[in-house]
């Protein structure tokens, strides 16, 4: 028993010195105050419809971030982290900024016109809400310069200082966007989140400048054209293979938006998956710890065997009392949340705890390992069947069981993606070599 307590000790004081707890309680903290700003809007951004505007323009941005630099943040992660030498770091580092910045402003110059005198922005929902979504088109671009500054500290293991900047970047985007709501309405929110954004940019950009991680390249350390075309390769991939599975709720969002044309029906929605969404965080936490280590051992199947079943018990373990607790206390939370006007979301809440849990206990881990050992192929391939996939069970459910049905779409959607993840795992550890890309 003794030689058992010392283990864990000593496993828990290495996850501290790497800075695993610091990532976890500051996406703990991060999740916490994202919480408190989706609580305060909706009570702010009154009447339910007017709620549901605000929905609606977060779902086209969503679109607009899922092409964000053209994947190439993800580039930064895993390519960097493989790296010795920091020059080599920086100018992967350098790159990948440069190039993804002038993607959103390529993807901008397309977007914009197609808003202003296409037929797809003239009815409904999103007709009504074209001149919030013109002012809110810059948030992708902003938001991919801070994500690139961020994965550039995780690639060098900066996870204390990740997770501080974090906390901070989370403070000033749920603060600024709540305060700015009061004075600006709608506006407001997206004012908000352009200040926040563009003072974490400044911040890290001091931060990094200060730790001398961006230095520049020696001559022998400059990207080859090989180089950048693996890095464009990589990044695409995951572009791709990120849009397919998050356009699942997005996709969600947009069927309910013309399936059963009622902003009050969105809001309601939109209330019942928030909460229940956080619970990704846990496993979001565990990845920004844990990809760079799988991007360095993926070569080495008995590693990867060993680490990765650790990896889904603890997933297993941690979250299964959380989501069962959740479940029974769904009433409570819409009631005391959100108002009793929100009543109808209550029966959405539920099976949302299901469909969220299984994503965080195996689809989001899995999924993350894959990408850090560059089975771009799989992930691609997968993604794809399962977005269809999710689409058709999405107008099946939501019109044969109306809003409620969103969540059962999900849920059937996320389990075969992890069922098929785990087979593939399997077999790839059982042959003992990586599967050539």
């Amino acid at each position: 028993m003794k030689r058992v307590l010392l283990l864990i000790n000593s496993g828990l004081r290495k996850l501290i010195d790497k800075g695993f707890f610091h990532i976890l309680i500051g996406n703990t903290l991060v999740k916490c105050i994202s919480l408190c700003s989706a609580i305060f809007l909706p009570r702010i951004i009154v009447p339910e419809s007017a709620y549901g505007m605000l929905t609606t323009v977060d779902n086209v941005n969503s679109y607009l971030i899922l092409l964000n630099g053209l994947g190439l943040s993800n580039s930064v992660l895993r390519y960097c982290s493989m790296q010795k030498t920091q020059g080599k770091k920086s100018a992967i580092f350098r790159f990948c900024l440069k190039y993804g910045v002038l993607a959103d402003g390529l993807i901008l110059v397309i977007f914009i016109p197609l808003l202003l005198f296409s037929g797809l922005f003239t009815n409904g929902n999103y007709g009504a809400a074209k001149e919030y979504i013109l002012f809110a088109s810059l948030i992708p671009v902003t938001t991919y310069l801070v994500d690139v500054y961020l994965l550039y500290m995780r690639a060098n293991l900066l996870n204390k200082t990740f997770s501080k900047v974090s906390v901070i970047y989370s403070l000033l985007y749920a603060g600024l966007q709540v305060i700015m709501a009061f004075i600006c309405f709608i506006n407001g929110v997206y004012i908000g989140r352009y200040l926040a954004l563009t003072t974490v940019a400044v911040i890290c950009y001091v931060t990094l400048c200060k730790k001398n991680i961006l230095i520049k390249p020696e001559p022998e350390e400059i990207l080859s054209w090989s180089d950048k075309r693996e890095m464009f390769r990589y990044g695409i991939g995951c572009m791709i293979t990120n849009t397919f599975s998050l356009i699942m709720p997005l996709n969600e969002t947009w069927v309910v938006n013309t399936v059963l044309v009622n902003l009050d029906t969105t809001a309601f929605y939109k209330a019942a998956s928030m909460i229940p969404s956080n619970l990704q965080y846990i496993a979001t936490s565990v990845v920004v710890f844990i990809y760079p280590y799988f991007a360095q051992n993926g070569e080495n199947m008995k590693w990867v065997k060993k680490n990765i079943w650790r990896l889904l018990a603890g997933m297993c373990g941690l979250m299964i009392p959380i989501i069962a607790l959740c479940y029974w206390l769904s009433p409570y939370i819409i009631i005391y949340i959100y108002g009793e006007n929100y009543a109808p979301a209550i029966t959405i809440m539920r099976p949302m705890w299901i469909a969220f849990g299984v994503n965080a206990i195996l689809r989001i881990p899995l999924g993350n390992v894959l990408a850090a050992m560059g089975k771009l192929r799989f992930n691609i391939a997968l993604s794809a069947v399962i977005s269809l996939m999710h689409f058709g069970l999405d107008f099946y459910f939501i019109k044969n069981l109306g809003i409620g049905g969103a969540a059962y779409a999900l849920m059937i959607t996320y389990t075969f993606s992890s069922i098929c993840s785990i087979v593939y795992i399997i077999r790839m550890t059982r042959r003992g070599t990586v599967d050539a890309e």
